[in-house]
């Protein structure tokens, strides 16, 4: 028995706690956010009010690039998304190319699935109380937070149509539904939709109950006090990082080039490509002069399948310059299993 050593007790119990650390870390991340049932379903929640200076919900869009979220720096102010942003004017540049003459169906095809693909989604944060939830035990707990309510565009507008009505619909406002005595719970209904060959989520059987109390005097006070920032959920890049997430995504430049490592030696042979032209200002400054990227038929997010299957037709130039400026076409994945594991890259 003499070829064999005795395990290393201390090691093991170092790699354990590495373990244990980085599990525990990802979980109380993950914890601070409303969970949706995987398949139908639904959540009972009750919308906190903001704090001081803060504001009721916090508003932001992303674009999905290099496998991971990436906040777009415009704001919204009114109605529409001002700023600078260099993703959404290559999406409106990729949408304004495909539509030119001369281009051929397959190359038209290739600029509006890369558009697509980086295309700005909304998102919106809300804090609010979980009225009854299943624990980590499998035991109900009840009126559980405060906690990050995460959503898309229609659902959004859902809550602020409540807030103040709707004429042409009928519908009378229901007023400040955060009101600590005579607020209302909101009960989110999932029910997913087949839409060809794809799933996606629909929301719209979601309402507002009747008026009530937010809780006891004593534990709406410990809810408020711990209300979530949730500006700090928008994590900015600088215009600079902007482009180089772009020209990785594009291919001219490495996520570190010190590393050596090359991208290219990895692309599929055989695989059909397309060339799309590169603008100036995403060209490389090193002097490479990249003016193209071949791009071979590449897989789309389950989200944007389903904007895309849920959608009448594609937009024209016009309308993708608008739907850039408000936010397009609205992503209904709210903060299921996949969502919570990006919300860990955003930014």
């Amino acid at each position: 028995m003499s070829n064999y050593e005795k395990l290393n007790i201390g090691d093991i119990n170092q790699e354990s706690s590495r373990l244990s650390a980085d599990g525990q870390n990802s979980n109380n991340f993950l914890n601070n956010f409303v969970r949706m049932p995987e398949g139908n379903g639904a959540v009972t929640l009750r919308f906190l009010p903001p704090s001081k200076g803060s504001s009721f919900y916090c508003a932001t869009r992303t674009h999905r690039m290099n496998g991971r979220n990436v906040h777009c720096p415009r704001e919204l102010e009114g109605a529409r998304w001002l700023g600078q942003c260099s993703v959404c004017e290559y999406y409106n540049w990729l949408w304004r190319e495909s539509e030119k003459d001369g281009v051929s169906a397959d190359e038209a095809d290739a600029f509006q699935t890369k558009a697509r693909s980086i295309k700005p989604i909304e998102r919106y944060y809300y804090n609010v109380i979980v009225r009854s939830q299943i624990g980590a035990n499998g035991e109900t707990e009840e009126n559980v937070g405060p906690k990050i309510f995460s959503c898309g565009k229609t659902v959004h507008k859902m809550i602020i149509r409540a807030i103040v009505g709707d004429e042409e619909l009928g519908e009378s406002p229901l007023g400040d539904i955060s009101d600590l005595v005579e607020g209302r719970d909101f009960k989110l209904i999932k029910r997913m939709r087949k839409s060809g060959s794809q799933s996606y989520p629909n929301y719209n059987e979601s309402k507002f109950l009747e008026p009530s109390p937010l809780g006891t005097k004593d534990s709406a006070k410990e809810w408020l006090a711990g209300l979530h920032d949730l500006s700090s959920l928008r994590s900015l890049k600088t215009e600079e990082e902007l482009k180089h997430e772009l020209k990785m995504f594009l291919g001219v430049a490495q996520e570190n080039a010190s590393s050596g490592f090359d991208p290219s030696e990895f692309k599929l042979e055989g695989a059909p490509t397309i060339t799309l032209p590169v603008p100036d200002s995403m060209k490389s400054q090193e002097g490479a002069g990249a003016t193209s990227v071949e791009t071979a038929p590449f897989p789309v997010s389950d989200s944007v399948k389903a904007e895309e299957d849920v959608s009448e037709s594609s937009p024209t130039s016009e309308e993708v310059k608008a739907s850039s400026d408000d936010g397009g076409e609205d992503d209904e994945v709210l903060a299921d299993d996949d969502f919570l594991k990006e919300l860990r890259s955003l930014g």
